[in-house]
């Protein structure tokens, strides 16, 4: 995760305003209108520490961001509160409480400021506490008074607004905010793992049980919303455009409408899905603290056999859900690999660049990353491959998306090759989410599941939703495979090419409008099955 230190300071940003007199707020306000192609922005505000607020410094990650429109509302409209735009997790409602009197377009922009920035600190503190995060950069953006009044809490409304950004997904949140620590890492064993496992298991339980502000420290807080902000966020949008260019490349497919960009519902099946991958590299992969162990080899009390981290994953997540986390770890491997084979050479033994070494074996700093492919013991380049995508998505977004040069990326890798031998949440070579894992599960650990599909109990297509509180919501795409009932079936079950698209990711209209329901039942029918056949009557024969 993105360091705190990396943060920049807030000294030179918000002029000195009188919070008082109200006359100069719209010039002043004026004066700070959103450049979001300059990565000195706002976020430095919010996440440094500092009781100033007379400037800032340093850059920001990436300039990703979808906050124009909401920023300039607040700095140049003469909206009130209640016109800003609504917030995904947001009920606009809210704000209708806290209005004491309806602008029109001839209200001056001083008037209008004047009005919210003289409020009493205690209704503040309530605006304050309605708002998602972007929300709570545009006001603290506009208002220096706002600014002053987050300062004093910054803790409590960062995690306020963070669960009002994430709605359900705030559980994942702390659950990998809490496993991404260094302490946790340490700790890290087979019962350590279980018991994290089986707690949040009722944490997530229905009525949702979500962490308590008081486990985490501010840092913690800062540490959660850079990782939303500057590390998911940016992440999802590669991922879709990564996943909607392969969709496009099907002969059913209308170009037209195919990148239009992820919806709502869409974003939050994609984050969701990018925080539980996260979740899993912090519990059995590599994860962020990669120094502490070169190779796991030496590691042989974090050795799960593969049905038993499936039975984690069912343990939390719905079906279609881990598919979700599937198409997320196909992107990972389809890059990772990428990766990889570009800097096969620059690390293998026979490169010039080690002649001059009196060597052992292999020279120092050099790795045989395909050496040994079909060995019983290790397959190599998938240890490597796992050793690399499972440090998670901070160390990922680098190499994937951010390092243009090859030397760098070279010398970044260096530090980055490490072997991983046990077992991830993989579709494929004894990986979690293999057909012969889940046989094994089956066997081993029969579950109500297994008899919701030999039941072939109804789930029908309920709409795009992602808040799933009254029950399972399924993407029309898992209905679609699966005639609108039930299945147990997932990974490579489903036919390899349907996840490098991101099926389960979109909603309905996308896959009407694009043309891609018709490439999902081809490719799936074609793959295994005669049109007539249900998979799930055939799994023996696999």
């Amino acid at each position: 995760m993105t360091s705190v230190t990396e943060l920049a300071a807030i000294d030179e940003v918000i002029p000195e305003v009188s919070t008082t007199d109200g006359s100069n707020l719209s010039a002043e306000s004026q004066s700070l209108s959103a450049d979001h192609s300059n990565p000195a922005n706002l976020w430095g505000i919010l996440l440094a520490d500092s009781s100033e607020h007379s400037g800032l410094s340093g850059s920001i990650l990436t300039d990703d961001t979808k906050l124009s429109d909401f920023s300039e509302s607040i700095l140049t409209d003469d909206s009130n509160l209640s016109d800003l735009p609504e917030s995904p997790t947001t009920n606009s409602s809210n704000f209708s409480d806290l209005r004491e009197s309806q602008f029109t377009k001839d209200t001056c922009h001083s008037d209008s400021h004047i009005h919210l920035e003289t409020l009493p600190a205690e209704l503040r503190v309530q605006i304050l506490d309605l708002l998602d995060l972007e929300g709570l950069e545009a006001l603290v953006r506009a208002s220096p008074v706002y600014h002053d009044q987050y300062l004093l809490d910054r803790k409590r409304l960062l995690f306020a607004c963070l669960k009002i950004t994430l709605g359900n997904m705030f559980i994942d949140a702390c659950a990998v905010q809490e496993t991404s620590s260094l302490s946790f890492r340490r700790a890290r064993s087979m019962d350590t793992i279980s018991s994290f496992v089986q707690s949040l298991r009722k944490k997530r339980a229905p009525p949702p049980d979500a962490t308590q502000i008081k486990a985490f420290t501010l840092n913690d807080t800062i540490d959660m919303v850079t990782f939303y902000r500057f590390v998911l966020k940016p992440f999802a949008r590669h991922y879709s455009e990564w996943a909607l260019s392969n969709l496009a490349k099907e002969p059913e497919t209308s170009h037209a409408k195919i990148n239009e960009p992820p919806s709502i519902t869409e974003e939050h099946r994609i984050i969701r899905a990018l925080y539980r991958f996260q979740l899993f590299c912090n519990l059995l992969g590599t994860g962020p603290h990669k120094h502490t162990d070169k190779i796991d080899i030496f590691e042989p009390w974090i050795k799960f056999e593969s049905h038993e981290v499936l039975m984690m994953l069912e343990s939390l997540y719905e079906p279609w859900e881990l598919e979700e986390i599937n198409c997320v770890n196909v992107f990972a491997q389809i890059k990772g690999l990428e990766v990889l084979k570009s800097v096969t050479w620059d690390f293998h033994e026979t490169n010039p660049k080690f002649a001059d070494q009196n060597r052992p074996p292999t020279p120092r700093g050099a790795f045989d990353i395909k050496t040994n492919r079909g060995q019983p013991m290790i397959d190599y380049e998938d240890s490597y491959l796992i050793g690399l995508i499972t440090q998670g998505l901070d160390h990922l977004q680098k190499i994937f998306f951010e390092i243009q040069d090859h030397s760098r990326l070279v010398a970044i890798m260096e530090e980055s090759l490490i072997l991983r031998t046990s077992t991830f949440i993989c579709a494929s070579g004894l990986g979690a989410l293999d057909y012969l894992t889940q046989d094994d599960r089956r066997i081993v650990a029969p579950s109500e599941r297994d008899e919701r599909e030999e039941r072939r109990e109804p789930l029908p297509f309920r709409g795009d939703k992602v808040d799933e509180s009254d029950g399972a919501y399924p993407p029309l795409a898992w209905t679609l495979l699966w005639k609108g009932t039930y299945s147990n079936m997932f990974g490579n079950y489903i036919p390899d090419e349907i996840p490098k698209w991101g099926y389960v990711m979109w909603d309905a209209a996308r896959l009407e409008r694009t043309g891609a329901k018709e490439v999902l039942l081809r490719q799936f029918v074609s793959s295994f099955w005669d049109e007539d056949q249900d998979p799930r009557d055939q799994r023996e024969f696999l």
